[in-house]
């Protein structure tokens, strides 16, 4: 844990500080290298010490107080959390990528108001790695929207309900077990409809549309027509 006091951005006095030395001595705790969060007065993020490896950790601005979360990958090994670009908000509860050294990176969760953690699910079972959010993380409403590889239909879209937690392929756009890898270069929201790049493995990586409301998928548009990638 760590202490400091005055703030350069609330007391304006200039003051700078270590809030912590998360890894003592003249190791590096390299907070926020995976992940970084900020909810409400408390800063949430990825930081290495050498008795727990990279792990979940917080700091308490309004206190001063640090402290590691959960040690999802127990021991030394690193949960790395936040590693594949999944980390998002929903009420109390902060969702992210992470590995616990028998799943692979996979889907977590953290509910900080009662300081709970959990795995969301693995969809790649076993030890193979889903890398959730690699590409893509929409929120609409209380659903996330993510790209995932569940090691047979290859890397497609994704949803986890959060007022349910239910979970499902949202359609396997290279059908089999090719990866329309959703998201890769870009993804919007525009209503109840999110808009990506995907690739159906014949007509290259184009434009791709999805309603929420409906659960319809669509190829918007072959710009680059035939096999080529627009």
């Amino acid at each position: 844990s760590g202490s400091g006091s005055g703030s350069t951005t609330t007391n304006g006095n200039g003051t700078t500080w270590q809030a912590a030395d998360i890894n003592s001595g003249s190791g590096s705790g390299s907070p926020g290298q995976y992940m970084s969060m900020l909810v409400g007065d408390t800063l949430y993020f990825s930081a290495y010490d050498v008795s727990s490896g990279h792990e979940l950790w917080a700091h308490d601005t309004s206190n001063a107080s640090t402290w590691r979360l959960t040690d999802i990958n127990s021991g030394s090994g690193d949960s790395t959390p936040g590693y594949y670009g999944m980390e998002i908000f929903v009420g109390d509860t902060l969702y992210f990528s992470a590995k616990d050294g028998s799943s692979g990176w996979e889907l977590w969760a953290h509910d900080t108001s009662n300081a709970s953690t959990w795995q969301v699910a693995d969809f790649n079972s076993g030890a193979g790695s889903s890398q959730p959010g690699n590409y893509m993380q929409i929120l609409v409403g209380d659903t996330l929207y993510f790209d995932a590889s569940d090691g047979s239909s290859g890397r497609e879209l994704w949803a986890h309900d959060t007022s349910n937690a239910s979970t499902w392929r949202v359609a396997d756009i290279n059908s089999g077990a090719g990866s329309s890898n959703s998201g890769e270069y870009m993804e919007t929201l525009v209503g109840d409809t999110l808009y990506f790049s995907a690739n159906d493995g014949s007509s290259g990586t184009e434009l791709w549309a999805h309603d929420t409301s409906n659960a319809s998928t669509w190829r918007v548009a072959d710009i680059n027509s035939g096999a080529g990638s627009s």
